[in-house]
């Protein structure tokens, strides 16, 4: 279960974005790690990327073009119990008032694993990701630990998809 948690979020972390503000309240809080990825940082990688590459083969490539219209990433995780819970809680508010789609929802032993989206006007492209993972995890004794991620931007649900199947099968072999 942590090897498809892992994989899904290093998937996902290049398209991250802005997450909720709801969130922010988690930055200062002892027992949370966190990581933010802002706009100004996917717009100095786009510098990087690399020139006359073609992407249809080239992962690095469909990673840069994934996050050119990418604003911010935001992942949060703790294993306190009480954090776990507040995070838990902070993610079904944002659910509700942003009206955010359930896209997945994955139960391993005792981990869950959910995957919502904020649709656009184009079936092809949501605003945001938004992931919870809330589980018993053997390192810490059975207390619970939760992360949460939120991307924000424009994003192609199609590049995503492509590059995460690429992705899943090279961690495969």
């Amino acid at each position: 279960m942590k090897k498809i948690i892992v994989i899904i979020a290093l998937m996902m972390t290049p398209l991250l974005s802005n997450a909720q503000s709801i969130f922010d309240s988690l930055e200062d809080l002892d027992g949370v790690d966190m990581v933010v990825v802002t706009k100004d940082a996917f717009q100095l990688l786009k510098k990087f990327q690399p020139k006359n590459v073609k992407s249809d083969d080239n992962e690095v490539m469909q990673a840069f073009e994934m996050i050119n219209d990418l604003n911010e990433f935001k992942m949060f995780s703790t294993d306190n119990l009480e954090i776990a819970s507040k995070m838990e809680k902070m993610v079904n508010n944002a659910i509700k008032s942003s009206k955010l789609t359930e896209l997945i929802r994955i139960k391993e032993d005792d981990s869950r694993v959910k995957i919502y989206v904020k649709a656009t006007g184009n079936k092809d492209y949501v605003s945001e990701v938004l992931m919870f993972v809330k589980g018993i995890d053997k390192k810490t004794k059975g207390m619970s630990e939760a992360m949460v991620m939120s991307l924000t931007g424009n994003i192609d649900i199609n590049k995503m998809s492509e590059f995460t199947d690429k992705m899943v099968k090279e961690s495969n072999k």
